[in-house]
Parts: C-alpha cells; structure tokens; sequence
C-alpha cells in the first residue's frame, strides 16, 4: 500500500478523466490525497481518495484566456501561491509517489521540491518531451505566426511571468519553469487518457509515455434530464463545454439553424447565458445548463462541439460522427485531427451562418462514413486497456522505483 498525492486543474475536463483512476487506486489499496476545489469534493470522495482544497487560489471559474501567454501567467501566479499552502502539509505526510496533471505546474514543482517520484496525468493531446523531434518541428512554422502575435501584445505578462519563474527557481532550488514547460509539465512517466491513434505526433513517444485510452463514465454529476422527451427524431447534441461557453450568439445561430427541422436538439449553454438571452425557443429544442453528457451521446446522431478533448472522446467512444467548431487552447488541432480520421468535420466559428452550419450537419448526417469512422475510434479507445492499464503501468512504475 503506498501513498499517493494527486494534485490538478480544478476544470471538468482535467478532473472528470481521472475519477476512474483514483477509484482503481484505492480499490489496490493506495491512499490517494487529492487537491482540487470544493465543487469536486463529492466525486473525489466517492472515488474513494482523501479531499484537499485550493479553492483560496483557483476554482473551476478561474478565468482561462484564448492568449496562452495570459494564461501561462495565470498558471505561473497559481504555483507561486499554492506551493506555500500545500508544502507544509504534504511535508508533513510525505508520499511515496506524487501524479499530477501535465497542465499543472504546482504538481511538478512539489514533486522536484521534494524529490518524489512522479507521474503525469495527460488529458488532452499529448506533446513530447523533446520539442526537437521531427514531427514536431514539421508542425513548428505552422504556429509560428500565432506565437509571435501573442508574444507581441503580452510583453508586460511575459516580464511578470519571468520574475516568477526567477523567484520560484531561488525560493525552491528547482529548475526555473518556462512558458513550454508550464504547458508540458510531463514526468519520468506519463499515463496518456487517449490513444497513440488520436496524437498529432503519433510517433514521437517512447516508453515513457501510456495510452490508456479515455476513461468515461466518470463525470461529476449532472442533474436528471427528461429522456422521455427525446422522442424518434435524430438527436442533435451540442455543447461547448465547460469554460468558452458564453456565447449567445453562437448558440441563437444554432436557434436558427435546427428551429423547426426534423430533429431533436439538445442545446447545453452552461451557466454564464440566462435562458431569456436567447429568445423564441424553437419547439424541437431542449435546453439546459448541465447534461448527463455521456448517457445524452449513447443516443446523438450528431455531435456538435467546441473540440475540447473530453467532449471529442466521449463523441468518438459512442460512436458518434463529431462537426467542430474549436475556440481556443488545443481545440483546433484536435478538431483538425478528428477530421484527418475521417470522423467528422470541423468549421471556423467567425462569421458562420446558420445555412452554413445546417448544411455541414446535415451532410455527416446524411454519410453513414463519418459515424463509421467514429465508431471504429470508439472501439479502439475501448480496447485500450482503461483505468486498469493505466494501474498496471503504475505498479510498474512503482517497482523501478522500489515503492
């Protein structure tokens, strides 16, 4: 039996894929202690791991900005204050072995601080260690421009972000963090919630990386939804998940797209849009803050989504053909490779019309390809091996390592 800390980003994208692993833990006998906020308290204890708070420094409203050197300062600033809140305490029961989540850098740095053993919990596309690899270097010139643009209209952010990481490297004597680093917090191992497959460097890993494909099913619980009103029409679903979610005139588009067409559509617009926002609801829609997504997509037959890795996996593990509209972050490049796989389609959200996005739905709705191509990935993605792969390679982790 050893003990385990597991330190995360308190979204429902990082958190959701990794409730299946704790609970496989603790089923082992581990003792896990893990750190997040107070709205996912009750999935973390039913998982079976001890509860920490950070709701002092970040929650799940913590702002995520569409400028990554804007939110690689938000990361940096969360590390500077957390390490001070947490340390004493993890000190105090130190454990064998720490996870942590390749987006959170407060997890890396605790486990150089202490000198812990450490594994990387990756929820979206995974990137190498090496930014020298040549598959990534081929893709290096196409986010250039991007990069530079950023780094332009962030100076100010940038100098701030430095004399963190300048301060932290002094305060901990660890390696000084870097903008790549802080979006690629990898380990000595890293357990993947995806498959080789669905990466856009699909050949750029070794052995220090697992591919366990996602684990759903998990998610924090959503309130009941009327099933019975579902009815035999095609359920159209869409939701733009959890964090760019308050886009009125995005979902007023999809209003306008599916009013009064022979489907049944879902619409989830999160809690930042009030329902009068939105006018006349059309009478084949049914409109709601929060899903139970995973059940709701065992009957779509359509998925339209922002492209965010969680929602692109539980489309792909039911089979179900994806038309993405990606936002921000790493959406883009999930979407592109989605559509690469041949299991569905992505389009550039700015100046979508409504024929336009009827028009791209109805044309995966009408090739039977796309859900084919959806359903092979679904069935790669459970063949993968789930929480019970991903536990094993633990374990054998844990041996190289003695614990």
């Amino acid at each position: 039996m050893a003990k385990v800390v597991f330190f995360n980003l308190p979204y429902y994208g990082h958190m959701n894929p990794t409730l299946p692993l704790v609970a496989e833990l603790v089923r082992r006998g581990e003792q896990v202690r893990y750190y997040s906020s107070e709205t996912f308290r009750p999935a973390i204890e039913q998982a079976g791991a001890t509860f920490r708070g950070i709701d002092a420094v970040m929650t799940e409203h913590t702002s995520v900005d569409e400028n990554l050197m804007r939110y690689a300062l938000t990361l940096i600033r969360a590390t500077q204050e957390i390490i001070p809140l947490i340390l004493p305490e993890v000190q105090a029961e130190p454990p064998d072995y720490l996870l942590h989540d390749a987006l959170c850098p407060w997890g890396k740095c605790v486990a150089q601080i202490l000198k812990i053993p450490a594994i990387a919990s990756v929820a979206t596309l995974a990137r190498p260690h090496s930014v020298l690899h040549p598959e990534v270097l081929a893709s290096f010139f196409i986010l250039l421009p991007t990069v530079m643009q950023m780094a332009l209209t962030s100076q100010r952010e940038r100098a701030q972000f430095g004399a963190i990481c300048k301060h932290l490297q002094k305060t901990y004597q660890i390696p000084r963090p870097t903008i790549g680093s802080v979006y690629n917090n990898l380990a000595d191992f890293n357990i993947v919630y995806s498959t080789r497959q669905m990466q856009i460097y699909p050949c750029a890993f070794d052995e220090r990386f697992k591919f366990v494909g996602p684990f759903l099913g998990g998610e924090v619980a959503a309130p009941p939804f009327p099933f019975e009103e579902l009815g035999e029409e095609p359920l159209i679903y869409i939701a733009l998940g959890t964090v760019f979610n308050d886009n009125v005139t995005f979902y007023r588009l999809c209003l306008e797209a599916f009013a009064d067409r022979p489907y049944r559509v879902v619409l989830v617009i999160g809690s930042k849009v009030d329902l009068p926002d939105l006018g006349t609801i059309p009478s084949n829609f049914i409109i709601k803050p929060f899903v139970p997504q995973f059940q709701l997509l065992q009957r779509a037959a359509l998925f339209i989504t922002h492209g965010g890795m969680n929602s692109v996996s539980g489309g792909l593990w039911a089979g179900v053909p994806l038309l993405m509209l990606p936002q921000a972050a790493d959406q883009p490049l999930i979407a592109k490779r989605v559509q690469r796989l041949g299991a569905g389609k992505w389009l550039r959200p700015r100046h979508l019309t409504a024929h336009q996005l009827r028009a791209a739905a109805e044309e995966i709705l009408a090739q039977p390809t796309y859900r084919q191509r959806s359903a092979a990935i679904g069935v790669s993605f459970r063949q993968a091996g789930g929480p019970t792969a991903a536990v094993d390679a633990i374990e054998a982790f844990k041996r190289k390592y003695g614990l």
